[in-house]
């Protein structure tokens, strides 16, 4: 029986996924002056969308660092990687200051099963690599801060997505076994990590993440929703067959 529903953050119930390859283009467009662009940095943040801002920064700059100005690397005690992520989130940020940003991007029809398992009564949480603060001001926001029996967050982990270890956690903090949960997640990543902690997934992906999550071979295409409007339908269909 299923008994909690757990989702991803980012890509899954927001579409800050999106924003974040928007910053670390705009980041990379002024690092290069602009001998990269925006949408060629966006087109590469697309193999990684899912792993954590360490790895997303040190991977860009292997990628473009030989176009960026050297001198703006002159930063004592900061490694390319770091002056990358230090100015991406300068970027990010000034994108939160108009809240209409968030809310536009936001996944409505991921937040209406949200809203629905609650009202049934599920245990619910989330599993996000974003760090508390960002998560927080997120979830606030789109009104969802009270929405959670538990959320963890990249702080509370040691491995990232996608390692299993944030769903072995929450699964621990929800009181719940493997066979009593659903996860959604909209990366490969994601999918990965939820796999590897033995839980269902549902995978609901984005413009950012739909080729490689339909072509990953991860999962059936049962479990791939294309569609965002049947995501409802489908969980709670597979919960009652669960049910038995």
């Amino acid at each position: 029986m299923i008994k909690a529903i757990i989702f991803d953050l980012d890509g899954t119930l927001v579409q800050t996924e999106i924003l974040k390859a928007r910053s670390y283009g705009k980041a990379i467009e002024q690092l290069s002056n602009n001998r990269v662009s925006e949408n060629e940095v966006i087109n590469s943040f697309k193999e990684l969308v899912g792993l954590s801002r360490k790895e997303v920064g040190e991977k860009l700059i292997i990628k473009y660092y030989d176009k960026i100005d050297p001198d703006k690397f002159k930063i004592p005690g900061k490694s390319p990687a770091e002056i990358l992520i230090a100015r991406r989130l300068e970027i990010y940020e000034a994108m939160f200051s108009d809240k209409n940003i968030l809310l536009n991007h936001s996944c409505k029809f991921n937040i209406n099963l949200l809203k629905m398992v609650r009202k049934r009564k599920f245990k619910t949480g989330l599993a996000t690599m974003s760090y508390y603060r960002q998560a927080e001001k997120v979830l606030k926001i789109l009104k969802l801060e009270n929405s959670f029996d538990y959320i963890i967050t990249r702080g509370e982990v040691n491995n990232p997505k996608p390692n299993p270890e944030i769903y072995l956690n929450m699964l621990e903090k929800l009181e719940i076994n493997k066979n009593e949960a659903i996860i959604i997640e909209d990366s490969v990543s994601g999918i990965k990590a939820a796999l590897s902690a033995g839980v269902i997934v549902f995978a609901v992906p984005n413009k950012l993440t739909k080729d490689q999550v339909n072509s990953s071979g991860l999962i059936d295409n049962t479990f791939i929703i294309n569609n965002r409007m049947n995501l409802s339908r489908k969980v709670f269909s597979f919960i009652s067959r669960a049910a038995g």
